[in-house]
């Protein structure tokens, strides 16, 4: 639509009219082009955070798993610091 309208005013319009016009469209396209950059790279983004939680919890289970947990024996650290505080 907007194609025809332009083309049926080309004998009417300037040199300087037609250049905004292109300048006009030319910004548009841009605008359209970044909002939509920014959409894929929102979504990539939180694709990319939802894997690094999961790494991290991976990387977690591994380590409970290899050198067990480490706040499974904070009750018995509690007792030895306690003994050792009050004998020396």
């Amino acid at each position: 639509m907007i194609d025809e309208l332009i083309k049926e005013s080309a004998d009417t319009l300037d040199v300087d009219a037609l250049a905004d016009i292109v300048k006009t469209c030319n910004v548009l396209k841009n605008d359209k082009m970044q909002a939509a950059k920014r959409k894929v790279k929102g979504q990539a983004q939180k694709a990319q955070a939802k894997r690094d939680k999961q790494k991290e919890m991976d990387a977690q289970k591994k380590q409970a798993e290899l050198f067990g947990d480490s706040n499974q024996y904070d009750a018995y650290d509690q007792i030895g610091e306690e003994y050792e505080d009050a004998f020396f």
